[in-house]
């Protein structure tokens, strides 16, 4: 027997500050998170052949797609925030909701780009978002 979650329960809620009230991406097609480690090389004649390296910087990065809904709640927070400049908090959920349950990461962050689908012979009309640390990604 599996494990294995299932990622219809996967969901991204935006709110502009910390502990306010956080807003479900609506109608969310795709959800990834990336979290990254920067390698810094320390190498030297002492390690016999072998390179070596340390841990650096860490970020992460989400990306979601979602059906473009111009009167979503968390669609007019990200889009804001991408046109302003201005951070977001973001709660990354495997499941649950801010209120019960919620399962995930969090961050403050800033929306980096939003990609926008408005016309095509074989798609929706959709955005897919990228979002961006701005500090520490904590787990919930």
């Amino acid at each position: 027997m599996t494990e294995a979650v299932s990622g219809m329960t996967g969901s991204l809620w935006v709110c502009l500050t910390e502990f306010g009230t956080y807003e479900k991406l609506g109608e969310l097609s795709d959800l990834r998170l990336r979290i990254d480690g920067r390698e810094i090389d320390t190498s030297n004649v002492d390690d016999e052949g072998w390179g070596s390296s340390i841990s650096g910087a860490r970020s992460a990065e989400v990306t979601a797609t979602n059906n473009l809904i111009l009167t979503d709640g968390a669609y007019l927070i990200i889009r804001m925030c991408l046109m302003s400049g201005v951070p977001l908090f973001v709660k990354i959920l495997q499941s649950g909701t801010p209120l019960s349950g919620q399962v995930g990461w969090e961050m403050k962050c800033s929306v980096l780009g939003g990609n926008f689908t408005l016309a095509g012979t074989n798609t929706q009309q959709k955005v897919d978002w990228t979002i961006k640390n701005r500090g520490a990604l904590t787990e919930i």
